[in-house]
């Protein structure tokens, strides 16, 4: 009789077994679960054998709901205090035999350190701060200066024998409502102004926004003012000089990615909607100001070329909270932005 032929080996099959489990720990920001949804696309690319869950804060879980690669979001309820504990002790339940810790900070340990998993990984610092590394059993070290928060992921996916190649994220984003987004998607632009609170310095002057609004509706292109919660005074100026609303505290997360699908180009500082346009396939102009944009910057696949502008100055990229006189993005001129929407609107149909 012929001798029976064993399988080939998958890749990171040493760590990963056949039809085995992964947990992904990236609680918060908006952005960086973003970038972490690289991790997964890279990881089910790889091993589609994997079944995936994701452990993320409560305010971003909308992002992540019926997302195809996952097999479950696991909520951290940030926002109820009296259920952590809970939350926590409910983990200790779970096993995976992977848990990769793209935080990589005090928070996401606590987590890691509940859940039962014989390969427990992480960065390295500076890849990771607070002493999070001791709850991992692999340590990933990171080169200095760390490399872009989505990239972590794909080094840690290295570290389990996989390839680690930067793989695009999938994101499940409904249609936007008919008749939201009037004319052609390769002429809509779309500009949101905000920030979170915390971030406010990181804001493009808003009469700036208005004055761009007013010259790109003269250019006859459907122009669109993104706002969140809390933020259609902010977007006012916008509206008034022609711009068409997009409620982002409406159309939630997911329906927000659906109309940034659905235009050529985004204009938008450091913040949660640049990184979502830029996830769901928008040309972006990010207006970076003091972020490091090697580390935080809008993430180009497929060939796409995002555009980031910033005002030299002598601090930056710099890490402070706040900011008198953030000449770095104040210094951001409005010829500049248009011209770089213009480009990017020139790629799109090219």
């Amino acid at each position: 009789m012929p001798s029976a032929t064993a399988a080939p080996a998958l890749p990171g099959e040493r760590w990963l077994p056949r039809a085995g489990s992964a947990l992904v720990v990236r609680l918060s920001a908006l952005g960086d679960v973003l970038f972490a949804l690289e991790t997964v696309a890279a990881l089910a690319r790889e091993r589609p054998d994997v079944q995936v869950d994701f452990l993320v804060e409560d305010r971003f879980a909308s992002l992540l709901a019926g997302h195809p690669q996952l097999r479950e979001v696991i909520v951290y309820p940030r926002a109820n205090t009296a259920a952590i504990g809970k939350s926590l002790w409910a983990l200790r339940k779970r096993r995976y035999d992977v848990v990769l810790d793209v935080h990589g900070i005090l928070k996401s340990a606590m987590h890691v350190f509940c859940v039962r998993s014989p390969c427990k990984v992480g960065p390295a610092a500076p890849g990771s701060r607070e002493g999070a590394q001791r709850a991992y059993g692999t340590v990933v070290p990171m080169p200095t200066p760390v490399p872009h928060r989505a990239d972590i992921g794909h080094r840690l996916l290295a570290a389990i024998g996989l390839s680690g190649t930067p793989t695009p994220p999938l994101l499940a984003v409904p249609p936007p409502p008919a008749g939201l987004l009037p004319g052609e998607r390769a002429r809509r632009v779309l500009l949101y102004p905000g920030t979170s609170a915390w971030a406010a310095f990181k804001r493009w002057p808003v009469e700036r926004f208005a004055a761009l609004t007013r010259r790109l509706v003269a250019r006859g292109l459907p122009v669109f003012a993104g706002f969140g919660p809390g933020e259609r005074e902010l977007a006012a100026p916008l509206l008034a000089a022609g711009a068409l609303p997009v409620d982002g505290a409406t159309l939630g997360l997911l329906g927000l990615g659906g109309v940034l699908r659905e235009c050529a180009v985004a204009v938008a500082a450091d913040t949660g909607p640049l990184h979502l346009a830029a996830a769901v396939g928008a040309r972006c102009v990010a207006l970076f100001g003091p972020k490091d944009e090697a580390r935080y910057g809008p993430r180009g696949h497929g060939g796409v070329q995002h555009e980031v502008l910033f005002a030299p100055t002598p601090c930056r990229p710099c890490k402070r909270r706040t900011c008198v006189t953030p000449q770095c993005v104040l210094g951001i001129g409005l010829d500049d932005v248009e011209s770089a929407v213009l480009r990017q609107l020139a790629a799109v149909r090219a």
